[in-house]
């Protein structure tokens, strides 16, 4: 080949950035073989006696998912449960949802929260209160875009059961309807679960722990050791705080994949995705700037550059430059994008199934991802959130005293 030393060196850079990309399809098989999976296949609780359960709902404006997610909670066939929903300070309709399930159900019972106090998150004092009054010996703490299959608690009961955990939780299917939810959510998934990779989290002898608050099952024990929502009252993914303490007691905590019997749906809207996303890494990587730079250096070098490559040789074969080292380059940018998007495909597929041919968008979804990243590292660098009307950190500092009460059918 007549190449000059820079051109050699140049692909011989870009060879190897290719090569890793074979080595992520092994690494992935490897890492699915190792997944808990659970779907309508499951074995249901098959323990002696159901122990009661109660699912908490915390609720602030919520008024279009939440009919949803109580009609899935109250279609469950497992025997002993009750609900509490969380009415927080909602401006819309979501009181009424809840009232009237109530009237409905007897198993609902409803708590009204007007205030938050300083130094809580909204949904760590909602679940906060909400724990105080519930009955049941296993707390079911679930997010109100969340829906289930009426078979969904006996199957994670079980599994809790089979496998001594004091904590259970699921990655649910990611429900995407909108072009960017389709593109950006499961992107926005894969990178903090590879951070936090469930079959890592779910060796008793690491200490790695993560759990997912959309469906978080912990037994009352357990949450009152570690102090409950308390102890993680100031976190925006109380959900990964409350794993590490319950491990760190040496009681099981499990994670499952599981988009056949539960599913969510996140954010609506690109705005909504950037701020949700950009609160959720900002805080599951404990605030720190440094592990959020990698997160954009690295796609940079083993993604973007195949993009980067792919436009570089088509402009210079375009402009006449038909030596081997366009053609080279465009070939090797070729390879790198089948490989890439066929291992994105199949991370995709993992929480979004009916939809991972969205992955083809890939380039795009990264413009947002870089984005989404970016203002975390902002947040570590102010210490500032606004998440759902409120303001946490810098000067601002929520309303102080909580007043509630709780409704039931009666």
């Amino acid at each position: 080949m007549n190449l000059s030393p820079t051109e050699r060196t140049i692909l011989c850079i870009y060879a190897a950035i290719v090569a890793a990309w074979p080595i992520r399809h092994l690494v992935i098989t490897a890492f699915f073989r190792r997944l808990d999976v659970l779907d309508l296949r499951s074995r249901r609780y098959s323990g002696v006696e159901p122990p009661p359960v109660t699912a908490v709902i915390p609720a602030k404006d919520e008024e279009g998912a939440l009919p949803a997610c109580l009609e899935s909670v109250r279609a469950q066939t497992y025997p002993d449960l009750d609900i509490l929903v969380v009415d927080d300070r909602s401006t819309d309709a979501t009181p009424e949802i809840a009232r009237r399930a109530a009237e409905l159900d007897p198993r609902v019972r409803v708590l009204t929260l007007t205030e938050l106090p300083p130094g809580w998150t909204g949904k760590t004092h909602a679940l906060h209160v909400a724990a105080a009054e519930a009955r049941g010996r296993w707390l079911w703490f679930l997010d109100a875009d969340t829906r289930h299959q009426p078979d969904c608690l006996s199957i994670v009961m079980e599994y809790a059961r089979a496998n001594n955990a004091s904590l259970a939780s699921l990655l649910p299917e990611m429900r995407c309807e909108s072009f960017w939810e389709k593109v950006v959510t499961p992107l926005a998934g894969i990178v903090l679960m590879r951070t936090y990779p469930t079959f890592i989290a779910n060796d008793d002898r690491r200490p790695l722990a993560f759990a997912n608050g959309q469906f978080l099952l912990i037994e009352r024990p357990a949450y009152d050791a570690v102090g409950g929502h308390e102890a993680v009252r100031d976190r925006f993914v109380e959900d990964i705080g409350l794993a590490r303490l319950v491990k760190a007691t040496g009681r099981s905590v499990k994670t499952a994949i599981a988009p056949e019997i539960s599913s969510t749906r996140m954010y609506t809207s690109l705005s909504g995705l950037v701020r949700g996303w950009s609160r959720i890494l900002y805080d599951a990587h404990d605030r720190k700037a440094l592990p959020l730079v990698g997160k954009i250096v690295e796609p940079l070098v083993f993604s973007q550059t195949g993009d980067a490559a792919l436009v570089v040789s088509l402009a210079m074969l375009v402009l006449g430059y038909s030596g081997p080292f366009a053609w080279w380059l465009l070939g090797m940018s070729l390879v790198h994008q089948v490989l890439k998007q066929s291992v994105l495909y199949r991370m995709y597929r993992l929480s979004s199934p009916k939809t991972a041919w969205y992955a083809m968008y890939y380039s795009l979804a990264g413009i947002v991802s870089d984005v989404i990243i970016a203002r975390s590292i902002w947040m570590c660098l102010t210490g500032r959130v606004t998440w759902r009307g409120t303001s946490y950190g810098g000067s601002a500092t929520p309303p102080a005293e909580v007043v509630g009460r709780s409704e039931s059918a009666s």
